[in-house]
């Protein structure tokens, strides 16, 4: 039986947009997203977070530090991710061990790659990816999912445009996270939120 599911961006989508969260003190899960995780969860969706870490590759925190994040962000939304994929590489930071050209730092595609991996029976037809920027969308170039921008991280209109130029528009633009959910559940009826 095939799954759904909706892909997530971390900073700016479930947690505010601060530049990097180097420890468990930074973290501020946005208003209303433990609530839509959980609706989402009810519907039968997976909620697997697709997240660029790129302070790993710059030495900011390592792969422990974020993992204490990340299970902060678990308790804090009622365990209510089914997984957190992260990429830590970021080819400006040479000498370093993460510094490197990848396949999973967003806009490329690895991380969701991963997802199906590890998922295999999700449905991509049936699914949504949901973030703040253009980088967090472009990885579902090609793809039958569905793209939602949230205007509650990153300048939304500049990526809005960006997304348009690159042929890539999102099929909806919410206020926040919430506001995306409301939109995805509002278009079940009709096999999940065809309209703009």
């Amino acid at each position: 039986m095939s799954e759904r599911a909706v892909f997530l961006d971390r900073d700016g989508t479930l947690n505010r947009e601060r530049g990097f969260v180097t420890d468990v003190g930074e973290l501020e899960v946005l208003p209303g997203v433990p609530q839509a995780l959980g609706l989402l969860r009810r519907a039968g969706f997976r909620c697997i977070v697709l997240t660029n870490q790129s302070g790993i590759a710059r030495g900011l925190y390592d792969e422990a530090r974020l993992a204490r994040v990340h299970e902060a962000l678990q308790a804090r939304v009622g365990h209510a991710l089914d997984a957190i994929l992260h990429c830590p590489h970021h080819p400006e930071a040479a000498g370093r061990p993460y510094g490197t050209e990848c396949a999973c730092r967003k806009p490329a595609p690895g991380l969701l790659h991963e997802a199906v991996r590890l998922y295999p029976a999700l449905d991509l037809a049936r699914s949504f990816l949901v973030g703040d920027s253009a980088r967090d969308l472009l990885p579902a170039a090609g793809t039958p999912l569905r793209t939602i921008l949230v205007r509650s991280g990153k300048p939304w209109e500049e990526h809005l445009a960006e997304l348009r130029r690159r042929a890539s528009p999102p099929a909806h633009v919410a206020e926040d996270l919430p506001g995306a959910v409301a939109w995805i559940l509002g278009g079940l009826d009709g096999e999940c939120g065809t309209g703009r």
